[in-house]
């Protein structure tokens, strides 16, 4: 990635205007249906800018979904580090609570579900290889915490379990209630807790 001069003002201001862009480009198209060209232009910057601040556009998407990912990243490992603190045996139940709480918080930023939502089915190997490197050490981590707390579980359905939680979280994201269902009271805390439900019977299952 190229060099950025984030003391200059002006310089962070355009790259802002940048992720901005291809953050709504990349909800709207996919990364391979969008070019750098289309980003510049819905960023009112000229084509060098995109190249001086990211390099390519694998460099621009990796910002745009590290930028909304981090918080909810470090969110999770501070609260494992929490639990984990506590020197005890953690509860599965804890443990998905811990992964799942940043998602139903009302405080996400607006864009994240679809950035997410997005994302999650591009085929592009480029983002794949994003998302392998934004999210390994929270699913190890949550992995080898899910282990110890499940021993009568093999690790290999541990982490084929975790992932069909990822996957229903991602579904949650997009799809707020169940299909059929015209309106729903349910808030998004008590839905998210629906979620967690269902998870810790399917992760302790044997």
């Amino acid at each position: 990635m190229a060099p950025q001069n984030k003391a200059n003002p002006a310089s962070a201001a355009t790259r802002e205007k940048i992720l901005d862009a291809a953050e709504q480009l990349l909800i709207e198209k996919g990364c391979s249906g969008t070019s750098l060209r289309a980003i510049a232009s819905s960023a009112g910057v000229n084509l060098a800018a995109t190249n001086y601040h990211f390099g390519c556009k694998e460099g621009l998407f990796a910002a745009v979904i590290h930028r909304r990912v981090t918080p909810i990243n470090k969110q999770r490992l501070v609260s494992l580090d929490e639990l984990e603190a506590t020197k005890r045996v953690l509860s599965t139940q804890e443990i998905v609570e811990a992964f799942l709480q940043p998602m139903a918080s009302t405080d996400l930023p607006e864009h994240l579900p679809a950035v997410i939502a997005r994302i999650s089915s591009e085929p592009q190997q480029g983002i794949r290889a994003i998302l392998q490197s934004e999210f390994m050490e929270v699913a190890s981590r949550y992995q080898t915490a899910l282990i110890l707390a499940l021993p009568l579980v093999s690790e290999e359905d541990v982490v084929w379990r975790f992932h069909f939680l990822v996957g229903g979280m991602l579904h949650l994201v997009g799809l707020f209630k169940p299909l059929g269902v015209r309106e729903s009271e349910l808030s998004k805390k008590e839905r998210f807790q629906k979620l967690v439900t269902f998870a810790v019977a399917g992760l302790a299952a044997h």
